[in-house]
């Protein structure tokens, strides 16, 4: 995708595809051309669905079983998985990293950890752990100058959407076989108006050693990336192709409507991080759709799937999703 170029035009054959099962769909990656796996906010499952399929999932992979002792099932104990992305082959995925809604700090979020996902004979697929769970990002943020800014050391005790909160949302992997961590909140700068943060930038850190902290080593970050989104934080990120990236981005904060604000409308940028260059794909209507989770398929590399969490809309057994062509890409 030359970003000097016109925006990307959303061919025709855009559709809207309606999936059942769960409404809060969040990390999501391609397992081949036509199957997808995706991460649920709510519980520690993950659920294999067929793109093609209006119907609940193929299969589901419970984590407590692959991580015996080490991921447990029930209530408030979700890690809120928000982030996936496949790295060489395994797939990596991310807790919040936030507070409850009440400020209290969740341990149980503060998860980084990889999956093997391969196909058996019976056209289901074997799930098996990767290395180990690593639990020490925030630590590692708060100890590095770099991002003294950002103020982690508060940030991990406030409510996940209130201004200057914690929350990790996005997840992609780097030409470099490294992950890029999209953050929701905090944003960087802007002011308050109405008691909302306006004109904040989003967040992204490199983490440049994901299988090596899988193996016991620590984490080694690259700077924070700042990023003029509209005052909207990062919900989800994907790597196209080189250092070419798709940005899902929406409010960090809850986004209810009320008498002094409006619910505002996800948006999707292009950005290109070699040059810096950004772009808002203003062309992508998405209407009432909350996009948690884009992707792509291997092989139609211009065909991006972007997943809705409408667990929030009042839907309770399924979820919405828009495929779309990006016919310049």
């Amino acid at each position: 995708m030359n970003l000097n170029e016109p925006c990307p035009i959303v061919a025709n054959n855009t559709q809207e595809k309606h999936y059942d099962g769960i409404s809060n769909p969040s990390g999501a990656v391609a397992l081949n051309s036509h199957i997808f796996i995706v991460a649920d906010d709510e519980n520690n499952l993950l659920r294999i669905y067929d793109r093609d399929v209006s119907d609940n999932p193929i299969q589901t992979i419970a984590l407590s079983d692959l991580f015996k002792g080490q991921i447990l099932d029930g209530e408030d104990l979700e890690m809120d998985l928000e982030g996936a992305a496949d790295v060489d082959g395994t797939l990596f995925l991310i807790g919040s990293h936030s507070a409850n809604h009440e400020g209290s700090i969740k341990p149980v979020r503060q998860r980084l950890f990889a999956v093997q996902i391969t196909p058996d004979s019976n056209r289901h697929f074997i799930a098996s752990p990767a290395g180990i769970i690593y639990t020490r990002l925030i630590a590692d943020l708060e100890q590095d100058s770099r991002f003294d800014a950002y103020q982690f050391n508060k940030a991990k005790n406030l409510p996940p959407r209130t201004i200057g909160g914690l929350n990790i949302e996005g997840l992609a992997a780097t030409t470099e076989k490294g992950l890029m961590i999209g953050f929701r909140n905090p944003l960087s700068g802007g002011k308050i108006h109405n008691g909302r943060l306006i004109k904040g930038k989003a967040l992204l850190i490199p983490l440049l050693n994901p299988f090596e902290i899988i193996s016991g080593s620590l984490a080694r970050l690259g700077n924070p990336i700042e990023l003029d989104l509209g005052g909207y934080g990062i919900r989800d990120i994907v790597l196209y192709k080189e250092q070419q990236y798709i940005i899902a981005a929406g409010p960090y904060h809850e986004n209810e409507a009320t008498p002094e604000h409006k619910r505002e409308e996800s948006r999707i940028y292009a950005w290109d991080a070699a040059s810096g260059k950004l772009r808002h794909l203003a062309e992508i209507k998405l209407n009432d759709l909350n996009i948690e989770a884009a992707f792509f398929y291997p092989g139609e590399e211009t065909r991006l799937h972007l997943l809705s969490d409408d667990g929030k809309r009042g839907r309770t057994k399924g979820f919405r999703s828009l495929l779309l062509k990006l016919s310049s890409l």
